[in-house]
C-alpha cells in the first residue's frame, strides 16, 4: 500500500486516545496486582487519582501509582494523595468485639517489696471474676473468697515473707466472654523470723490441768496481733483464756488454760495462724502451726504436807495414799496448784542446778516426776526412808520409797494437777516456772490476756 493510500489522523484524536490508554493500563494494574482486600479497594478508589496524576504529568504517562493512593511516582511522591493508610481493621475491636475486663490486683504486678501478711485483693472494674488462685513458689495456695457480686476477691490467708507469688485470674466480660490472666509479686524479706515451740506436742493424752503453751524465739512486740491469731478448738464447749508470761528460759510465752479442769476425753486443738503476722519491728512468722491432744482421766494429786501423804484421786475417788517426806521449814515445798511437767525413769539430782550450792549430788535417782521447772520433783528417796511418812526434811521435793515412787511414776501423766496443801510457804510460784497458770485465780489469769 502506498503512503498516499493511508488516511491521516483526524484532528483531536491524539488528545482523546492517550488518556483512555493510560486509564486502561491502570485498571489492568489494579486487576492484576497483589495485596490485601483493603489495598484492592484503595486501588479501585484511587482510579480517579491516577487519572489526575496522568493529566498532571507529561504525555508519556510515567506518573502511574503503585500504592493505595497512587503511591510514589517514579520521579517523586504524588502531589495529590488519595486515601491515607490506617491501622489494619483486624487490629481494632469491631462492633461485635469486646475489650478484656479491667482487673486490678493489689499488690501490683511485678512488685518485689510487697508487705508480708498484707491482704491480696483482685477487683474487676468491668465484668466479673469467676475464680482467683494465689500460690507461692511451693504451690501452697493462699485462702480467699469472692464477694457475692463477683467483683472482688480478697485473701483470708496471709502471705509469708520472702516468697514469690502468682495470681491466676479467671473472669468474664460483661457479655460473658471468658478471659484468663495472671500477675506476680514477691514479699519482702524479714529481718528476723519468729518461731514457736508448742506444748504439749502433737498427739498424746494429758491430764486435766494441761495448758496449751506457746514459747517464742524472739520477743513479741504486738501481742494483740499474735493472740488474735491463736485459736483453741475443743470437742466439748470449754471456757478459757490466754495469758502472757515469761517462760523460765526468759522468752516470751503465752498459755491458754480452761476456767476449770478439762473434762476427761476432751479433744483440744490449737491453730496458730501466724504466717505473715508481724510480731515486732522487722520480725515475722513464716508459717502456721498446729498441735492437738486428748484429755485423759480426771486425776488429781494431793500433797498433804502436814500429814506426810500423797493422795492420788481419780474421778473424785481416792485410789491410793502414799507416805512421803516434803520440804523442811527452811526449804518448804511450794504451795497452791502445780502441773506435772515431765517424767524421767532415772535422773541425777544436783543441788547446784537449783541454786543450792554443793549440798547434794545424787546420781541415777529412779522414778522422778517434775512439777516445777526450777527443780521441785516427786522422786524415790531411799536415803531418807526413816523420815518418809513421819517428818518433812527435804529441800522442797516430795520423797517416797522406791516402790511407792515407781507406782506413782507409772500411774500419773503429764498435765495432772498437783495440789499442795498445808505448806508453810505462802509465796506464789511464778506462772512461767512450769505450767503455773493454776497458781492464779481465773480472774487474775484473764487479766494477763493481751485482749483483756
Amino acid at each position: 500500500m502506498s503512503r498516499a493510500a493511508i488516511p491521516g489522523p483526524r484532528k483531536g484524536l491524539r488528545t482523546v486516545l492517550l488518556p483512555a490508554v493510560a486509564a486502561s493500563a491502570l485498571l489492568l494494574t489494579a486487576a492484576c496486582g497483589g495485596g490485601s482486600s483493603d489495598e484492592g479497594q484503595s486501588r479501585a478508589d484511587g482510579g480517579s487519582g491516577a487519572a489526575a496524576a496522568t493529566e498532571a504529568g507529561n504525555d508519556s504517562g510515567t506518573g502511574s501509582g503503585t500504592g493505595p493512593a497512587g503511591g510514589d511516582a517514579q520521579n517523586g511522591k504524588d502531589e495529590k494523595p488519595g486515601r491515607q493508610d490506617g491501622p489494619d481493621k483486624k487490629d481494632q475491636p469491631g462492633k461485635n468485639q469486646e475489650a478484656p475486663p479491667k482487673v486490678r490486683v493489689d499488690p501490683v504486678d511485678g512488685s518485689a517489696t510487697a508487705e508480708p501478711g498484707r491482704p491480696v485483693t483482685v477487683t474487676a472494674d468491668e465484668g466479673t471474676l469467676t475464680g482467683v488462685r494465689v500460690t507461692g513458689a511451693d504451690g501452697a495456695a493462699v485462702a480467699g473468697a469472692l464477694s457475692a457480686d463477683g467483683r472482688t476477691w480478697t485473701s483470708s490467708g496471709r502471705t509469708a515473707p520472702d516468697t514469690a507469688y502468682t495470681v491466676a485470674i479467671s473472669s468474664r466480660t460483661p457479655k460473658g466472654k471468658a478471659q484468663e490472666s495472671s500477675t506476680t509479686f514477691t514479699t519482702q524479706k524479714a529481718d528476723r523470723i519468729n518461731k514457736v515451740a508448742m506444748k504439749p506436742g502433737n498427739g498424746g493424752t494429758f491430764g486435766v490441768a494441761q495448758p496449751v503453751s506457746v514459747v517464742f524465739d524472739h520477743p513479741v512486740g504486738d501481742k494483740v496481733a499474735v493472740e488474735r491469731n491463736l485459736k483453741v478448738n475443743t470437742s466439748v464447749p470449754t471456757e478459757g483464756s490466754w495469758g502472757w508470761i515469761k517462760d523460765q528460759s526468759g522468752k516470751d510465752r503465752v498459755d491458754w488454760r480452761p476456767k476449770e479442769y478439762w473434762k476427761p476425753g476432751t479433744r483440744v486443738t490449737l491453730n496458730a495462724n501466724l504466717q505473715g503476722v508481724k510480731s515486732g519491728t522487722g520480725t515475722y512468722f513464716a508459717r502456721d502451726y498446729e498441735t492437738s491432744f486428748t484429755v485423759g482421766s480426771g486425776r488429781v494429786v494431793e500433797v498433804d504436807v502436814a500429814n506426810h501423804k500423797v493422795n492420788v484421786v481419780e474421778n473424785g475417788q481416792l485410789v491410793k495414799s502414799l507416805p512421803m517426806s516434803a520440804g523442811s521449814d527452811e526449804f518448804p515445798t511450794r504451795g497452791r496448784t502445780h502441773v506435772i511437767l515431765a517424767k524421767n525413769a532415772k535422773e541425777t539430782l544436783d543441788s547446784q542446778t537449783v541454786g543450792l550450792g554443793d549440798r547434794y549430788n545424787l546420781p541415777d535417782v529412779p522414778w522422778v516426776v517434775h512439777f516445777t521447772s526450777s527443780g521441785t520433783f516427786f522422786h524415790s528417796a531411799a536415803w531418807n526412808t526413816a523420815n518418809i511418812g513421819r517428818n518433812n526434811t527435804s529441800h522442797g521435793c516430795v520423797g517416797m520409797t522406791v516402790a511407792d515412787a515407781k507406782w506413782f511414776y507409772d500411774r500419773v501423766q503429764v498435765g495432772d494437777p498437783v495440789v499442795v496443801k498445808g505448806s508453810t510457804s505462802t509465796a506464789v510460784t511464778d506462772p512461767g516456772n512450769g505450767f503455773g497458770a493454776w497458781q492464779l485465780s481465773y480472774a487474775q489469769w484473764q487479766a494477763k490476756s493481751a485482749l483483756a
